[in-house]
Order: structure tokens, then sequence, then C-alpha cells
């Protein structure tokens, strides 16, 4: 796989790269990309004041895993996962067994291989140590061992409720499991509440054997899985989280939405992305990877980019908060550039009503090849207003007075979906 954590500063601007590898140092570094010229229009909006652009760095890696701890390979660990993934180049990997086998004590597996021979029940019904004794404690110790300057591992979970929806949640120290808070038939109020509460502070939700027992995921940081996927009937009003209603006290925290799920293109998510921005999510595209077997950071998988400044936990954290994502279909290796106003992709901008604001894109393969397909503008209710035949976008959208979002979306020459770049969001200001 190329290597792809690289820095590059254009203009001002850092070009968003993606590609299989690890981080690469500056010296290193591939030939910047050249970022579009912006046209000449005068721009009305409040100055970019995030992490500086040219501090930050560029890396592809993987999401959403599963082992024996949950429904995986029924002989694997995190930490297969981890060292596995890190050998094929990725930068980074979130792991995220359900949480219905995360509690202590609970050692089964229930992966597919379980139920097909005598063996395979054996082993699933057979403690594995004391690890499989205590999985959420395990996996944060396989963590620490696996994570160093070139790679980071994060430690997350699966909330699994197969009537209103999976979740997954990092980072946070605490769980909460969807069979025994209420989420798997009954409410969502339960784990919406959790979410939000303090680690330390003890509530509805959560697990009795979590390091705080019953308390908050309110550290965590959680995206929306594979949409449409998961209902109990078609007719059910809590489908996709009813319907992606917003919960304005986790809004900050659901930072993502997976729109590429394993190794399918499944572009029938992109409609469920376009109705939760809509509804006001403020959500990045992930591509998830959702492994079962044992292929854990292949090529034949769906990646995610994510720019930050290190490999670090804090790093990572904000650049997820930052909405700084993209998600790549399997077996896509683009770098990409997504900016409006000197606003990178995921930032949100304040400009006055009537402002023509400046947006630009451009992409290229990461070995260096000439970029084939489109570049489209996407915003509200996933209208294209903008599109190019070319490596490069350019254009200017006119701020309203009210929030709107825009995205790139990245196809192939017969239409199909490459990839999808954050969107950035355009508002009024705000009174003082």
């Amino acid at each position: 796989m190329p290597n792809h954590a690289t820095r590059w500063a254009v203009a001002g601007l850092v070009v968003l790269c993606a590609g299989c590898g690890t981080s690469s140092t500056p010296e290193s570094a591939a030939p910047p990309v050249d970022t579009p010229t912006e046209p000449p229009d005068t721009v009305a909006c409040a100055p970019y004041a995030g992490t500086p652009t040219t501090a930050l760095r560029y890396f592809e890696g993987t999401m959403h895993e599963h082992t024996s701890y949950s429904d995986g390979d029924i002989l694997s660990v995190p930490a297969d996962v981890f060292a596995q993934a890190k050998e094929r180049g990725n930068s980074f990997v979130g792991a995220s067994d359900h949480s219905d086998t995360l509690d202590a004590g609970v050692f089964i597996s229930v992966g597919s291989d379980c139920f097909t021979t005598p063996d395979g029940l054996l082993t699933c019904l057979t403690p594995a140590g004391t690890d499989s004794l205590a999985k959420w404690s395990a996996t944060a110790e396989q963590i620490a061992a696996a994570s160093d300057d070139d790679f980071l591992a994060i430690r997350g979970f699966e909330w699994t409720s197969d009537r209103f929806g999976h979740i997954n949640v990092y980072f946070s120290q605490n769980f909460s499991n969807a069979k025994t808070d209420g989420g798997y038939f009954a409410t969502l109020e339960t784990f919406w509440s959790w979410l939000s509460r303090a680690p330390d502070a003890v509530g509805a939700g959560g697990s009795a054997t979590a390091p705080v027992p019953f308390g908050g995921g309110a550290d965590g940081l959680a995206h929306f899985n594979h949409p449409t996927d998961k209902r109990l009937a078609d007719d059910d009003p809590g489908c996709d989280w009813y319907q992606f209603e917003l919960v304005p006290a986790v809004v900050e925290q659901m930072f993502g939405m997976a729109l590429y799920n394993g190794g399918g293109r499944r572009d029938r998510y992109v409609d469920s992305f376009h109705t939760a921005l809509d509804r006001g999510w403020r959500l990045s595209p992930i591509g998830s990877e959702d492994e079962h077997g044992t292929d854990w950071g292949g090529d034949g998988l769906a990646k995610t980019v994510t720019l930050a400044t290190d490999l670090s936990e804090a790093a990572f954290r904000e650049a997820w908060s930052a909405r700084r994502t993209y998600a790549q279909v399997a077996g896509t290796h683009l770098e990409i550039a997504f900016q409006a106003a000197d606003h990178p992709m995921g930032s949100e901008l304040q400009c006055e009503p009537g402002t023509a604001v400046p947006v630009t894109a451009s992409v290229r393969h990461t070995n260096g090849g000439p970029f084939a397909g489109t570049l489209q503008l996407v915003t509200s209710a996933g209208e294209v207003i903008a599109e190019s035949a070319t490596e490069q976008l350019s254009t200017t959208v006119t701020s309203g007075d009210t929030r709107r979002w825009y995205y790139l979306r990245v196809n192939n020459p017969d239409g199909e979906s490459l990839a999808f770049a954050a969107p950035v969001w355009i508002e009024p200001p705000t009174a003082p």
C-alpha cells in the first residue's frame, strides 16, 4: 500500500491526502497537490480559527472491527486486529465489538463459526483465559500495547439495537449495552441520556461492570452505522433512530455516519446522510470495514481518512470533533482537497447573507496518476449544484439567512461514488 500520512501546505491550505500506509515524515512527503485558484469574489466570512492547517497531517485507517469478544472470528482478539492492520499500512484502527458481550464475566463468543461445528461451539462456550472474562479492560490493555508514534489503536464498542439502529462509540471510559439499557426494543432515550452524561455521573444506561458502574459516556465520540440496515419492521417509526430525529444534547458527540460499509459501494446510505444533515446533525463521512472475519485492514474494505496533527488520542478526538474526515470505497486511494473560503472540510463558517463564498476542490490518485471521473458539490436534499468533469472544481455559493451544508462527492467515470468528503456548514453570523 502507498504511504500516505503527509503534511502539505499549499497557499496556506493543507491538502487532504488519502491512501494506504502509515504516516510519513515531512521529509518523505509527496509533491503537493495543486490547489484550484479561488474565484475572485470578496468574501465576507469570519476567518478560519481552527487548528492551523500547516500543522495537520493526513492518516488513512480502519474503523468498526469485530473479534471473538463479540461476533467476529472466534479465535481472534483486538490485538490481532491492530497487528494486522498496522502491518498492512494503516495508520489507525477503531475496534468496536458489540456491547452485548462486553460485560465482565460474559466470556462467550457469538461468531458465525460457533454454530458450524461442535468444536466451534465448544470454543465459543469456553473461557479463553482471563481476558475473555474482562473484555472491556483487556481491550484497553491491548490498545496501550499496540499504539505508538506511528500507529493509533482506539477502543470503542457498537451499541446494538436491531430496532433503532447501531451506533459506534469511541474513546469512552464506560460502555452501555442495548440489551440491558432498554435500547434493543423499548427506547432510545436511555442511550442518549447515557451518551450525554459525565463518565463519573451515575444514572440510567451504562453497565454495572463498566469502570464507573452505570457511569455516563460524555467523553465518547460516536457515529451512526449502516443506516436502513437494521429494523424490525419497515413501518416502525423508530427505524433509523426515529428517522434521524435531532437530539441537541448529543449533536457535538455524534460526529459521523458510515457511507460505506465493508466491501460494497452501498450508495443507498447517501439518502440517509442527506436526511440526517437536513435535520440538523453535523456529520462527517466514515468508511467502515465492519469486518467479522480476519481481513482487517485489507484493501477490499472501505477506509476512513482523518486529518489530525498526530497519531495521538487527543489529536484524533480533536479531528473527529472538527469533522475532518472523508470516506473512501474499497480499493480507492485518492488525495482530496475541499474547502470553502480557506476553511477545510468539516468547518462551520459564519458569513454575511448574500456573500459569494468561494468553494474549491481537487482530486488525484495517491500514486500520482491523473484522476478520471467527476466532482460534485452537493447541498440540502441531495441537490447537486456544481459539477466538474476534471480533477478540479471551482465555484461560489451564496450565503443566506439560514444555515446550509455543502459536501464533495467524488465519482468514477460511470457516476459511481468513490469518496465523500465532509461538509462545510455556512450560516449567518451570530448576534454579539
